[in-house]
């Protein structure tokens, strides 16, 4: 972890933070992955191999984000006219946006940087050999055993979870009472709120376990 006051200063090691490699590919790494406007970057060297899986990671992005928008278009005019659904249009739409994500994600490390909303910058499962020398150049840098921070608070999770799961049951028992056909995209927005929120319960942090910080060298 490297706290926000010192990412400007930082002094890092030729080393891969995927591996150890000694003769990296240097590769300027987005911060955040969910901005319109260019996002600052951290340039980091990584193995030859992750280094083109994370520029093309990037790349893809944008196209990505279009997808994805397109995808919740078609759905919705799906859910009100039934037309592109019974042409297919929407299942194509999903197909494609479903075969991007898994070539976007294949083989990305994990050793990706990102910004807390504290503003310290955060680069998980760095090897700790490679850690050392990133503490050893930089003594503000700390190395630890934490999980990464969540992206939100523990309210945001909670209060997520617990809209979302009432609201697909709700969903559930008026498509099932309102005595007339209703679209299948409707009913396929059950399952979606239902594990939606799941997903938002299992991600609620819990409170941090002290003496878990590992600095080097001991």
């Amino acid at each position: 972890m490297i706290p926000a006051a010192a990412v400007a200063g930082l002094q890092i090691p030729p080393l891969a933070v995927t591996d150890g490699t000694a003769d990296p590919v240097w590769v300027d790494v987005p911060l955040y992955r969910r901005r319109i406007k260019p996002p600052p970057t951290q340039r980091l060297p990584f193995d030859p191999r992750s280094a083109r899986v994370v520029r093309r990671y990037f790349w893809l992005a944008p196209w990505s984000a279009l997808l994805a928008v397109i995808l919740i278009a078609v759905w919705l005019s799906s859910a009100f006219t039934d037309r592109l659904l019974s042409g297919g249009y929407a299942v194509v739409v999903s197909a494609i946006s479903f075969l991007s994500y898994l070539v976007q994600y294949r083989g990305l490390p994990r050793q990706l940087p990102f910004r807390t909303r504290f503003g310290d910058l955060r680069i998980p499962e760095v090897p700790q050999a490679v850690a050392a020398e990133w503490v050893d150049r930089n003594p503000a840098v700390i190395a630890t055993d934490d999980p990464p921070p969540h992206a939100h608070t523990r309210r945001f999770y909670i209060g997520w979870a617990s809209g979302l799961l009432p609201a697909s049951i709700l969903l559930a028992v008026v498509l099932a009472n309102d005595g007339r056909e209703d679209s299948i995209v409707l009913w396929m927005l059950v399952p979606v709120l239902f594990f939606t929120g799941i997903g938002m319960a299992l991600k609620i942090p819990e409170p941090a376990k002290p003496g878990t910080v590992v600095r080097w060298p001991r």
